[in-house]
């Protein structure tokens, strides 16, 4: 168990993240070209699971950084509900990412953005899959594939390839030259956190990850990781979104992680006070700026970076902090029950 693959997956990481950058750097003519000949109104990101949930990071980030329309919708929606996606006489480019490329409801809703004659993008750490030789283009992770069944450095290096898809469709400088920075970043905050979450959370009944914005996937994808990795009972919401009802659940017995932004600092603080003085503990990430006072663990990452880049970082104490409870449990964090590496319908 010491030897898990998956703590292996979570610290190659930055080298994986270094690999995504060259990998996009060489592709950057032909996204260039595909955003140019086919003149998307917006872009919908699609995925499943994991895929699903940096969608969502993704599509906040090229929203807010480029002024496109852009949306995170499950490669399910796109099989089930297709009118309910694509909207008559619209131009959208489908941005669809899977670790493995053979995903069936993500191959499907590739099937079906190029019937209806949309541009299609793929995203995959696998060049030789059915999704990437099915999309207009494809990028490729070259360094993130794993042998354990959950997605660690696979989620964190398509992300990347996703914001440096946001990135490269803005005239700011600022995100490409942070996105740039995190594979040495990263090294050190593998680091801090494998060592800060080995006995977090140990006695905790659930788990809570906030996060707003760019940082809501990453809530997301926390979630999941707790959820596949150590089978204990967690969520995620938007921050201000938990006091309306969930709040009433706060108490000893739960953990509350915070994947704190630029924008939503003051209020998340305010926020993180109430949650621990009703008894949580209480985790926040965040960046340089000033957070809540006398939380139970408080991470101040001194990265400064743009909200989009600083939630790559985060991924790490997701990970970490998931893996220590599998371990502590007694359980495989390689291959948790009832789970494969690639889902087929």
């Amino acid at each position: 168990m010491l030897e898990a693959r998956t703590l292996h997956e979570i610290v190659e990481q930055p080298e994986a993240w270094a690999a995504a950058i060259r990998s996009f750097d060489a592709a950057a003519p032909e996204v260039a070209r595909l955003f140019r000949e086919g003149s998307p109104d917006e872009v919908i990101f699609t995925g499943c699971g994991s895929s699903y949930y940096l969608s969502m990071t993704a599509a906040a980030a090229l929203q807010r950084v480029a002024g496109l329309r852009s949306r995170a919708v499950p490669a399910s929606e796109i099989l089930q509900f297709p009118r309910g996606v694509f909207v008559p006489g619209s131009r959208p480019l489908l941005v669809a990412s899977s670790r493995s490329g053979m995903t069936t409801e993500t191959l499907r809703a590739l099937e079906i953005a190029r019937r209806r004659g949309s541009a299609t993008l793929s995203l995959t750490c696998a060049p030789r899959s059915p999704l990437a030789r099915g999309a207009d283009f494809c990028i490729i992770s070259p360094k993130g594939h794993e042998e354990s069944v959950v997605m660690t450095k696979s989620f964190s290096s398509l992300l990347l390839l996703a914001l440096l898809l946001a990135a490269n469709h803005t005239q700011s400088m600022a995100l490409r030259r942070d996105l740039r920075r995190l594979p040495a970043l990263g090294k050190r905050i593998v680091k801090v956190a494998l060592s800060l979450t080995g006995d977090l959370g140990a006695d905790s009944a659930r788990f809570v990850f906030l996060g707003g914005g760019p940082s809501h996937g990453i809530a997301w994808e926390a979630m999941l990781k707790m959820t596949e990795m150590a089978q204990r009972p967690a969520v995620a919401y938007h921050p201000l979104e938990f006091r309306h009802g969930p709040i009433a659940m706060v108490g000893p017995s739960m953990v509350v992680v915070f994947f704190g932004t630029r924008a939503g600092a003051r209020l998340e603080a305010d926020l993180a006070t109430d949650l621990r003085r009703h008894g949580a503990t209480v985790v926040s990430l965040r960046d340089e700026w000033r957070g809540a006072e006398e939380l139970d663990v408080d991470v101040a990452l001194g990265v400064r970076l743009e909200d989009e880049a600083r939630c790559l970082l985060y991924l790490p104490f997701a990970q970490a902090l998931a893996y220590h409870r599998a371990i502590g449990a007694g359980l495989d964090p390689d291959r948790p029950r009832h789970l494969t590496s690639v889902v087929r319908l």
